[in-house]
Parts: structure tokens; sequence; C-alpha cells
């Protein structure tokens, strides 16, 4: 072989490297796919298909926009809460014809939002980052052959509504937000995280709006501009 292509090799070699996944990307990724385990209404969604016979491909394309979108370290990477929410909710009405009015696509959206900030922490806390999805894991092993309680096309709202008002106190809404949890597998240290970066976006100058999913087809999921109080 000549020195040349010997170069040329070690370039392609060196590219192939640096195309690779860092252990944090990783994990990201690996994070998603468990917050989507037990997330009840995305997991029916693909176990029975309401989305049609592609209805997992359309939970996996999902998950690697997500991935493209915020699986990398800094805080311009770190998703809007409200617009991840905003893209989660829309994302289940085009695709999957659940219109979630129960919470859980904020709930999902801060447990997300948090476990970037653990995987892509600045002081890269590998450790940490490993058990944050560990608990993910042994939640979701843990949800192995139970069934959820979440029916497709239920009013997912009325439960809400009937709280409304001046009997919804802070007893409710602590109980409210410990039924939430308990379906999303517990409160774990992503929620913790996930519940400081709101507050801390709170306190932010309003981002820009997120841009509209488009599929390998060159359609567009379009996503609500609602914002939370």
């Amino acid at each position: 072989m000549s020195n040349q292509q010997g170069a040329s090799g070690s370039a392609a070699a060196g590219a192939a490297t640096d195309e690779q996944p860092s252990p944090q990307q990783l994990l990201f990724a690996k994070s998603i796919m468990l917050t989507f385990e037990l997330w009840p209404a995305m997991r029916l969604a693909v176990s029975e298909e309401w989305g049609g016979s592609d209805s997992a491909d359309k939970r996996d394309f999902l998950l690697s926009h997500l991935c493209d979108q915020y699986g990398n370290p800094g805080s311009a990477f770190e998703p809007d809460l409200d617009d991840l929410a905003d893209i989660l909710e829309g994302y289940m009405i085009d695709e999957y014809e659940a219109r979630l009015e129960d919470g859980s696509p904020d709930w999902v959206a801060g447990r997300i939002v948090g476990l970037h900030r653990v995987i892509f922490s600045p002081d890269n806390d590998i450790a940490r980052a490993q058990q944050a999805v560990a608990e993910l894991e042994k939640a979701f092993q843990e949800l192995k052959g139970k069934k959820s309680n979440f029916e497709h096309g239920a009013d997912q709202d009325a439960e809400v509504d009937s709280h409304d008002g001046h009997d919804h106190d802070e007893d409710q809404q602590m109980r409210d937000a410990q039924r939430m949890a308990s379906s999303q597998g517990g409160i774990m240290e992503a929620d913790r995280a996930g519940a400081q970066a709101a507050l801390d976006q709170q306190a932010r100058a309003p981002r820009e709006p997120q841009q509209p999913i488009v599929d390998e087809d060159g359609f567009e999921t379009v996503v609500s501009r609602r914002r939370r109080k």
C-alpha cells in the first residue's frame, strides 16, 4: 500500500470515527425510547396500531427526530418544554388520531427536557446520566405485563374538568400529580431536573417557535401553539 493510500485510509477511518455517536447521545436516544415505553398513550398507540400497521415506525421516526433536534450538549440544544409538549401532542393527533387532554404530553416533555439536562450536563457526569437512564429501565421492567388504563377516544379531559373551580384545591392538584407520576413509572431524577428546567425557561425570553416535523414523504405535522399557565 502506498503512503497516499494509507493516508486516505486513515482519513476515512477518522471520518467514520467522528460520525459515531457519543456515549451521551446513545444514552439520550435510549432514554427517549424508554420514556415512550412508559407513556401509556404512546405504548397503546403502537401496540393497538392506532396509526395503522406502521405505528411502530411512526414512533421511531419521532424518536429519531427528537434525537436529531436535541441530541447534543449545550443550552442551545435544550428543548423548550412548551414547544416539545406541542410537538408530542400534535404528533399523537396527526399520526395516531389520539387527542390527549390528560396532561401527559406536558409530563413527557418535562421528562425529556430533564433527561437532556442530566445526560448532557456541563460537568459530563456520565455516572449520573447512566443512573437516570437506569431509573427508566427499572420502571420499564416493572411495567411489563401490566395493562394501561388509557383508552383510545376516551374523554381524557373529563376528570380534569370535574375538578375545576373551588373544589380543585392544592390537595387535589397533588393527587392529580401523583396519579400522573404513577402512570409514567414514578417521579425520577429526570423529572426533578425537568421541573427545574421549566422554572429556568420561564425566566428566560421566549424562544422561536418549533418548525413542523416533515416526514420522509414530505408531509408536515403541524403543532399547536397553546402555552401553559
